[in-house]
């Protein structure tokens, strides 16, 4: 029998790929807003390391490595890594105490100093002059695709919510008297894991929303809000070779909090949903080769809504690898074979207890807990994972064992009382 291949990162781009997953910090200087979080910032470039392929490198923060985090992940883990010798690490001064445009600039004189011209990949860029001729994709059309403003230009209105106004920045949005119904939906038009959404479900929530964004600099726009039966995040792949076609991936369902966060996703085995080929088939047909044309290449992401009439919505859109990225290739590739759902959390303990509660579920046959990032400060662990399970019914008790362990999620306290 003919052995399956295995799909990476390295299908979609050139050989010699340097990707880091990562944003610039500082809304004035680069009009994208995510609030910074160094702790995540820390996991979030570790992820890709599970899923990269032979092809690439990828870019990590220090911190990935400090007391041997990752070597102790390798040892504790039945899913593969990326080799040391594809793992470009970034100076140790880049760390959770560096902050704003210092940031920006000593990742930026990194990058120039540790990669390879026209090889560079950042899922959002950073528009440093000295950095602009070394990206492999041009970095105004990553940063025009990742700006939801932009959506209609590419995706038909009927697929869109209405758009119920639109401001240059916080200010004007905070001083405006335009009245807006409600429910609604606040958008910063650059921004990530859904950081810069509130949902707006009264007038209350829409006054905090204009003081949340209140300095915000970049655009910002109000839409409808959409009711819906499933929330998907689709996993869509363009090929750097133009002869081969666009296509999805996978898919999730996005897990989220109250205002819109991105918190993690599921995704269900053998899971079957007419409508879902339905978007896959737009999304393939109508979008992507689109995007093809324009001269970029990648993976990414759409966020779509499902109405319980079966219309569908196009929310949002990331050119740019995903908070599930990784999961998806993983169970594609048969390396998860159960349904799961991801999670950040953690963990305060020794190291002894950290191998002992958590990473002895991260292996074997009966593993409940696959575990694709990891990092450490001071006695506590920091990591993203998904909680395994083969029945709906089965997760409310398999978080509250993880809970009992000693690990803390947010996602994890949710399922807990989730009613399947």
């Amino acid at each position: 029998m003919k052995k399956k291949k295995i799909i990476t990162l390295s299908d979609y781009f050139p050989q010699g790929t340097e990707y880091f997953y990562s944003y610039p910090v500082g809304d004035s200087i680069y009009h994208f807003f995510k609030p910074e979080d160094p702790v995540a910032e820390e996991m979030i470039s570790a992820r890709l390391l599970t899923c990269a392929g032979e092809g690439m490198k990828v870019i990590v923060y220090k911190s990935i490595l400090r007391y041997k985090s990752l070597e102790l992940l390798r040892k504790n883990s039945d899913i593969p890594f990326i080799p040391k010798k594809q793992i470009i690490v970034l100076p140790p001064t880049i760390n959770e105490k560096t902050l704003d445009s210092k940031k920006n600039k000593l990742v930026t004189d990194a990058l120039l100093k540790q990669t390879s011209h026209r090889n560079l990949v950042v899922a959002q860029p950073i528009m440093d002059e000295r950095l602009l001729d070394e990206y492999q994709i041009d970095p105004k059309l990553s940063i025009w695709l990742n700006d939801k403003i932009y959506l209609d230009q590419y995706v038909d209105s009927e697929f869109l919510p209405q758009r119920y106004a639109q401001f240059r920045n916080g200010q004007d949005f905070f001083h405006s008297t335009e009245k807006i119904p409600v429910p609604c939906v606040v958008k910063v038009s650059a921004s990530s894991s859904g950081q810069g959404t509130r949902i707006c479900l009264n007038s209350i929530d829409l006054k905090k929303a204009k003081k949340d964004f209140k300095k915000r600099v970049g655009t910002l726009f109000i839409e409808e809000y959409i009711s819906y039966i499933h929330n998907f995040g689709f996993q869509f792949g363009i090929p750097f070779d133009k002869k081969k076609a666009p296509h999805i991936i996978g898919y999730n369902h996005q897990v989220t909090a109250a205002d819109g966060e991105f918190l993690g996703g599921f995704i269900f085995k053998k899971e079957k949903h007419k409508e879902t080929k339905t978007i896959k088939k737009f999304i393939t047909k109508e979008i992507l080769p689109k995007i093809q044309k324009m001269g970029w290449h990648g993976v990414g992401g759409f966020d779509v809504l499902l109405k319980s009439n079966g219309k569908f919505y196009i929310i949002d859109s990331n050119f740019r690898t995903t908070g599930m990225t990784a999961y998806i290739f993983l169970s594609r590739n048969k390396l998860i074979s159960k349904s799961l759902v991801s999670f950040t959390a953690t963990f305060r303990g020794t190291r002894e207890e950290f191998v002992e509660k958590v990473l002895s579920l991260n292996k074997g046959e009966d593993k409940i807990l696959t575990i694709v990032s990891l990092s450490k400060k001071g006695n506590e662990y920091r990591f993203n994972g998904a909680l395994l399970f083969d029945k709906k019914e089965e997760t409310p008790q398999l978080a509250s064992i993880l809970i009992g362990r000693g690990i803390k999620s947010e996602v994890l306290q949710m399922l807990r009382f989730w009613e399947c």
